[in-house]
């Protein structure tokens, strides 16, 4: 545990993978009346106020996911993520996108994953997460596993965890209580698509 806090003291920027960490993994599908093919997504709130610790902690965010959808992007946007990398099972060019980008090392990189496709980047980062319903291979290769799973507050748990680390979670909850917390502006996501991934 205390290599995984030694870690976590470095990052400034949580990259994140969707199904299975920010959703519980399952994809539920409907027809509409027109017969087009739609999903359903679930979203936990605690993972949204997670997104506004960040924003006070001046730690930036990014998704990395396989999938192509709409209600991701909206609820990114929504939480103020700077990065949406959507289509891409090949996850190494986005982190070295975004490196190049924000100028900062892998090792100030967290990212969060549960599947094969994920492990290239939990190798490459500094501080590597997944969740307890990952694959069991990701857990092999990660920092830190989660208690709670995935679209039940893990994302959450993570943040907390480095915010803590870090010294940054207590004065933000001392902000809370006074009810002085300001979390900042959320910036203009930057969306990239590939049309390698799923829709």
């Amino acid at each position: 545990m205390e290599q995984a806090q030694e870690r976590a003291r470095k990052i400034k920027l949580i990259l994140t993978d969707v199904d299975g960490i920010l959703t519980d993994g399952k994809v539920n599908f409907f027809l509409t009346q027109d017969g087009k093919i739609e999903e359903i997504k679930s979203f936990n709130t605690q993972d949204g106020i997670a997104a506004m610790l960040c924003h006070s902690a001046e730690i930036k965010l990014g998704i990395i996911t396989g999938r192509r959808h709409a209600t991701t992007v909206e609820r990114a946007k929504n939480l103020g993520f700077t990065y949406m990398y959507q289509g891409f099972l090949t996850k190494i060019g986005p982190l070295e996108d975004v490196l190049e980008k924000e100028g900062i090392s892998a090792q100030e990189v967290c990212y969060i994953g549960d599947d094969i496709t994920d492990l290239p980047l939990l190798n490459e980062v500094g501080f590597a997460a997944t969740v307890p319903n990952a694959v069991d291979v990701v857990k092999g290769h990660c920092h830190y596993v989660t208690k709670r799973v995935g679209g039940d507050g893990a994302f959450r748990e993570i943040v907390d965890f480095i915010l803590e680390a870090q010294g940054k979670l207590a004065p933000i909850l001392e902000q809370v209580q006074a009810s002085a917390w300001v979390h900042g502006d959320k910036p203009e996501m930057e969306i990239i698509t590939s049309q390698e991934g799923l829709k």
